[in-house]
């Protein structure tokens, strides 16, 4: 049962991602838009976890009906962004300049510049696969760690797609130690760190509530001297999209690892949480964030 149903999404992937590549964008984003209200109408359990995180965050908002509107547009921006990430192949050679646009470039250089390899942190919010397609295509050594989906077919389609910008892929499994050498390298490494999990991290304050967060970055940046910076992209009014740049996380070296990574890791949490509060509309609220 398990193997039909993999097959099942396999297939819608595949027609959406053909769909979507031989159609104006204009008529793309409008259908991701549908499938965005689809999979709020019949997805039960990603509706359903939504709308507890947002109950779980926002508890001041009574408002039924203003938290129906939010879960409603956050699943409308979600399908949308679907949309461009999955036509990403359209705009290669530089043509992903026409949809987006950078802010505080000039900090992502400064670092990069330094020769010590760059991490980069964000989280899933936007059309989060941009950001390293973006960079990648500007001439710098992108590797990004991502963790392995269920389906090897599934997982082989959203590698492809990354891989046409030069984009290089670190399984999750064996990333310490392949992120360590690029990093060495005075390569890029881009780490999503805004899930749950329960290996390799700590119980910090995300958006307010205790969550398990990965500790991935801090550890990295304290073995490698490595410099720290968060980075988001967001959608705006004309369905362009902005990467925005942050400011460095300074990370602490005070000899006592276990307490250095655990405010390291709260001070990188902190930093991609400020880019959730100004877009919250953009971030994946149907994930377990706090479970």
């Amino acid at each position: 049962m398990k193997k039909i149903r993999h097959v099942y999404i396999y297939s819608i992937l595949r027609f959406f991602i053909f769909l979507f590549r031989v159609i104006p964008r204009g008529l793309a984003l409008f259908i991701g838009n549908l499938v965005g209200i689809a999979v709020y109408k019949l997805s039960k359990v990603a509706r359903k976890v939504s709308f507890e995180n947002v109950n779980y965050i926002f508890p001041a908002v009574e408002n039924n009906v203003y938290r129906k509107y939010f879960v409603v547009k956050n699943f409308k921006k979600m399908g949308k962004n679907l949309a461009d990430a999955l036509r990403l192949t359209k705009f290669r050679n530089g043509e992903l300049d026409r949809i987006v646009k950078l802010r505080n470039g000039s900090n992502f250089r400064k670092l990069f510049d330094r020769g010590k390899g760059l991490i980069v942190i964000t989280a899933h919010l936007g059309c989060w696969e941009l950001i390293p397609a973006y960079f990648s295509q500007k001439g710098y050594p992108v590797n990004v760690i991502a963790r392995e989906v269920y389906d090897k077919n599934v997982n082989e389609e959203i590698n492809r797609i990354r891989r046409a910008f030069n984009v290089r892929i670190i399984d999750k499994a064996r990333s310490p130690i392949v992120a360590f050498k690029k990093l060495l390298l005075g390569e890029i490494v881009g780490i999503l760190m805004d899930q749950n999990t329960k290996m390799n991290s700590v119980s910090i304050d995300f958006l307010g509530r205790k969550a398990n967060t990965p500790i991935g970055p801090a550890y990295l940046a304290m073995k490698t001297g490595a410099p720290v910076i968060p980075i988001a992209i967001h959608r705006l009014k004309d369905d362009t999209h902005l990467i925005e740049v942050g400011e460095e996380v300074m990370i602490t070296k005070s000899g006592n690892q276990k307490m250095d990574i655990f405010e390291n890791t709260k001070r990188c949490s902190k930093a991609i949480e400020r880019f959730i509060t100004n877009y919250p509309e953009e971030w994946v609220w149907f994930h377990k964030r706090w479970g």
